[in-house]
């Protein structure tokens, strides 16, 4: 546990805004512990580079099926992709993008039908990899000191598949456009992939001619 405080206080330092990433204590990751393959770690000669979280958040008030209207008898069937961290120097290479293929492994295996993350509009690249692990975006809205975090949703026993042949309009946003996107939610569109652009990033938002199901 150590070695993993000692790493999300380095990445914490790093940051070029603390927006981006929320800092635990001690006494939460002795809770997440308690679960069996909740931690993935990744180590070098340079000690521990990389980890991953997942939690079973069940009736608690924070769980984030809420946040995208699930049905309260299956809020038990959420887990949270909880947190990913890479050492500055090992990025690039895929790591959190490998750790969430884990992680999404073992919840499956746990049986667990339905996964969500938050990620910060902010984190453009974190963005890419939770996109690019067969995630949707299903929210914005302010979340932990009202820093705004992307919803996103994966429907991990029964993948949800994007049927192009049924599109209606999709529409490119610009990332750092926060009201254009929730208003997009609002009515009913869902952020599918996103591109990097010099002057920053923008994500592609699309609706269908059939109601999104979970």
């Amino acid at each position: 546990m150590q070695d993993i405080l000692d790493l999300q206080n380095q990445i914490a330092r790093d940051l070029p805004t603390p927006e981006i990433f929320r800092i635990h204590e001690d006494d939460y990751f002795q809770e997440i512990f308690r679960l069996d393959r909740a931690v993935i770690g990744v180590t070098t000669e340079d000690g521990l580079i990389a980890y991953s979280i997942i939690r079973l958040p069940r009736d608690a008030e924070d769980n984030l099926g809420r946040d995208i209207g699930l049905p309260e008898m299956d809020l038990n069937k959420v887990a949270h992709l909880q947190a990913a961290v890479v050492h500055p120097a090992y990025r690039g290479n895929g790591l959190q993008r490998r750790m969430t293929m884990a992680h999404l492994a073992v919840i499956e295996d746990l049986g667990y039908e339905h996964v969500c993350c938050t990620v910060s509009p902010k984190n453009p690249v974190s963005l890419g990899n939770i996109f690019s692990n067969g995630f949707v975006i299903r929210n914005l809205t302010p979340k932990f000191k009202g820093w705004w975090r992307y919803i996103m949703y994966k429907k991990n026993l029964c993948p949800i598949k994007v049927d192009k042949s049924k599109a209606g309009e999709e529409i490119a946003i610009a990332g750092r456009d926060i009201k254009g996107q929730v208003d997009l939610l609002n009515q009913g569109f869902i952020g599918f992939k996103m591109a990097l652009l010099p002057e920053g990033f923008e994500v592609f938002y699309g609706k269908y001619q059939y109601p999104f199901t979970f």
